[in-house]
């Protein structure tokens, strides 16, 4: 460690918490908005007076942002701009939520959430940079537990809230709710954490990996997410499928020649970390898709209001939140391998529920398979993330701690696009139907089917993680 940075280091405990409260703070309010939105989906869909596959833009937009972007501003913000890129974060989520708050009609409140999920993506990528900068070696496992419980914290408290703010005022106020927030945090995080150091000797950026890699995903995503209402034939499908390709071969060759690549990719060679990251990506999409889903299902078939499907929505939550840190500490004696499978059986088993689930069974079945998802994460999300790095090449583990990151959220982009697609062409055999409109007998059949691909689905990370074997031996 140069003497530049150990003079950075914060070494006043009261100096030191307030950092981490304002860490925290951003944190909370990103993992919120991750989750307070679902719950108002069936709402907002019958406000605008459109069906289910469209409305899931309002989470797509926002998630994809944040897959495609959070690499970008992590490796911008360690080029000497943390304070910078984390104040900005702050303010566009803050302005971006109050154009997402008043709203009149879908275009803008999606344009609001393609803004809002830019500065999430700020927030999300420099937090744990600023733990590393200004915190002691010491304190760093403390400060990233904080942040993954800051961010636990907040996305299990945006169902409720979400569900209550939606049944009681208006969706409206999901938004809305974000705006003192910011006003408080604002100063308190400029306040709080130290200036940027003068800029150095820079890296190279591989600008022209990252536009190519955001280009796929945006195009691919949203060939996905649309095929279903335009056809396979459709000359904006054939063109975003196009666009998608050309852009992810750029992408590949930029990387394969630059001395600088934005990601290394020759890291995927290894196949041990080729499983273990594509079954962590499928376990994401698969449980992503069904929280998309599981709103339309509550309001549709259950006739919960929105308060109540916010409280059921929280029981997978609180499950994760509860056993997350207790199963990763397990995995760290034990090994990870058969955590991560026992992890992947339970997936199965959620989904074989879902997909023959009725509403006249009442509540009970409803309640297991919650418990269930949420001990799917649980169990899964400690070990599962450990095995990513763990079995990167030697000396790339910090390239396979940022995949790790940008795989949580590409798959819940990929998992809420998909789910949405499949769900529309199966209940769109007379057209795309507005989900008010959806009768009981449709709506559950393309429930049902959708759940059944997400079941097929599922069975592969089991086989992709019961074939690698724990790369450490020895655990303590």
């Amino acid at each position: 460690m140069t003497d530049s940075k150990i003079s950075q280091i914060i070494t006043d405990p009261r100096r030191q918490k307030l950092l981490l409260g304002a860490v925290s703070l951003g944190v909370i309010m990103d993992g919120l908005d991750g989750s307070i939105v679902n719950v108002a989906l069936p709402q907002i869909a019958a406000d605008f007076n459109t069906d289910a596959g469209t409305i899931a833009w309002v989470i797509i937009a926002y998630l994809l942002m944040m897959a495609g972007l959070l690499l970008v501003f992590g490796k911008i913000a360690d080029r000497g701009l943390m304070k910078k890129i984390f104040i900005s974060g702050f303010i566009i989520f803050t302005l971006s939520s109050f154009i997402c708050g008043i709203s009149p009609d879908l275009n803008i409140l999606l344009a609001g959430r393609v803004i809002q999920g830019l500065g999430a993506a700020m927030i999300a990528a420099v937090a744990p940079l600023i733990c590393v900068r200004y915190l002691p070696p010491h304190m760093l496992g403390v400060a990233l537990a904080v942040i993954a419980a800051s961010s636990s914290i907040g996305f299990a408290a945006g169902p409720p809230i979400g569900g209550i703010l939606t049944q009681y005022l208006s969706w409206h106020w999901i938004f809305l709710i974000n705006i003192p927030i910011g006003i408080i945090g604002i100063p308190f995080v400029h306040k709080v954490i130290p200036k940027d150091p003068l800029a150095g000797e820079k890296a190279p950026f591989d600008y022209a990996g990252a536009v190519t890699l955001f280009g796929a995903m945006v195009f691919g995503i949203f060939a996905i997410k649309e095929i279903a209402i335009l056809s396979i034939t459709d000359p904006l499908i054939l063109v975003s499928t196009t666009l998608c390709v050309i852009c992810l071969s750029l992408f590949v060759i930029r990387e394969l020649t630059t001395p600088s690549p934005f990601i290394n990719i020759r890291i995927f060679t290894k196949w041990q970390f080729s499983a273990v990251t594509v079954a962590f990506l499928l376990i994401n999409i698969v449980f992503m898709g069904v929280i998309y889903l599981l709103p339309f299902y509550l309001s549709a078939e259950m006739n919960f209001d929105m308060a109540k499907s916010g409280m059921y929505l929280l029981i997978p939550l609180l499950v994760t939140c509860i056993i997350s840190i207790p199963f990763g500490r397990l995995s760290d004696m034990y090994g990870r391998r058969w955590f991560v499978i026992a992890a992947c059986l339970l997936l199965i088993v959620f989904n074989a529920i879902f997909a023959v689930i009725l509403p006249e069974a009442g509540t009970i079945s409803l309640i297991i398979a919650l418990i269930l998802m949420g001990a799917v994460f649980g169990i899964a999300s400690g070990p599962a993330s450990s095995r990513i790095i763990e079995t990167a090449p030697k000396g790339e583990e910090g390239t396979g701690s940022s995949l790790m990151i940008t795989t949580i959220y590409l798959g819940g982009v990929i998992g809420t696009a998909l789910y949405a697609m499949i769900f529309t062409l199966a209940t769109a055999s007379d057209g795309v139907v507005a989900f008010a409109d959806l009768d009981s007998a449709t709506f559950l059949s393309g429930f049902h089917g959708t759940i059944m691909v997400g079941l097929i689905i599922s069975m592969i990370p089991l086989f992709l993680s019961a074939i690698v074997k724990d790369e450490k031996k020895v655990y303590k």
